[in-house]
């Protein structure tokens, strides 16, 4: 949504530490590459992750509310610089570590890397419903420290609507679900297996044709499937590539991924190498090629967005408390750090677009 001529509006999840309050909402000019104005939205405890349903100016977030953890909903205004609490939906835990919604808006789903639980939640015009269906992932893989049991990073719904996508790093697992009548089925004959303690983080899709994109944590791996709802293998692996340099051997600890809005660009990043690495999508069979690797200008790069024209990241750096902001080349897709902007312990940005 932009309000005035090459103003673009958007918000940041926080990891709420030291100096840290809540949600901001940040004004982004695109037409010289800064952020004009941050402020606090909405003061919140844990409000890790984030999730907007556009066209109701509706705002998701994770929280936590005294012992109790899950979901809350907001209204946002254009010109307001706070928002408004619609409800929480709450229960005993920790908070989720990711958020996302179906495309009818009407549904949203929260995964808990702690808790072991994706919840999937009914919705009416941002109001929470206390009735959804919920998943609980089993087993363990090889890490002796991060997969002694399931952890659910990130869930979301396929393009289609077909299928809802669990990504668990604790069992080196893609499960995927059916979600009908309110009734979530575990489709475990369609499920995909990762070699043992890759720790797949992330998912993500492209918008021109059926391929999807997995980043792993442990390793820092791309996956890369093409999707058929029809076959007996929805997600086939058609390549593997590392999120880092060839000739990287270091440590390793890959964390956002994200598609650039023409399809053509593929971008990652990492936490143990502070960087943001870019990837040419080949058109016809989805496949990547590593281009480069850029510094993210801040440590442990948990998120990073693309504007909404695509002419743009803006990099949250959680141990660094600050926003990176890099212009994109439309050509190449290679960055070039136009400055920085302090923040406490950021780890997600959305665009209102």
């Amino acid at each position: 949504m932009i309000l005035h001529q090459d103003l673009i509006i958007g918000f940041i999840g926080t990891y709420t530490k030291n100096n840290t309050m809540g949600i901001y909402k940040f004004s982004f000019n695109s037409k010289i590459g800064k952020i004009e104005k941050i402020n606090l939205a909405y003061e919140i405890d844990s409000p890790n992750y984030l999730a907007i349903d556009k066209e109701r100016n509706i705002l998701y977030s994770a929280c936590k509310l005294n012992n109790k953890s899950g979901v809350a909903s907001f209204k946002f205004f254009g010109e307001k610089d706070s928002i408004d609490l619609i409800n929480y939906n709450v229960v005993e835990g920790e908070a989720p570590c990711h958020l996302s919604i179906r495309k009818d808006k009407q549904l949203l789903i929260s995964s808990n890397y702690y808790e072991n639980k994706m919840n999937v939640y009914n919705t009416l015009d941002g109001i929470i419903l206390t009735s959804y269906a919920s998943a609980e992932h089993k087993g363990s893989s090889i890490d002796p420290i991060k997969q002694t049991k399931p952890h659910i990073n990130c869930s979301i719904f396929t393009h289609d609507e077909e299928f809802i996508l669990s990504v668990d790093s604790g069992i080196d697992k893609l499960m995927l679900y059916t979600f009908n009548d309110n009734k979530l089925v575990e489709r475990d004959d369609l499920s995909y297996h990762f070699p043992k303690g890759t720790g797949p983080k992330h998912i993500t899709y492209s918008k021109s044709k059926p391929f999807y994109y997995v980043l792993s944590e442990l390793t820092s791996e791309i996956f890369i499937f093409k999707y058929n709802k029809k076959s007996k293998t929805p997600f086939e692996n058609i390549q593997t590539v590392s999120s880092l340099a060839p000739n990287y051997t270091g440590k390793k600890s890959g964390a956002a991924i994200h598609v650039h809005k023409n399809n053509k660009f593929l971008y990652t990043s990492d936490i143990e190498t502070n960087s943001i690495s870019l990837f040419y999508i080949n058109e016809n069979n989805g496949k990547l090629d590593y281009i480069n690797a850029f510094s993210c200008n801040g440590n442990s790069p948990c998120d990073f967005q693309i504007d909404p024209a695509g002419k743009y990241i803006i990099c949250g750096n959680k141990d660094s408390d600050n926003i990176s902001i890099f212009s994109i080349n439309q050509s190449t897709g290679s960055l070039k750090f136009l400055g920085s902007e302090h923040l406490p312990g950021p780890t997600c940005i959305k665009f209102i677009d």
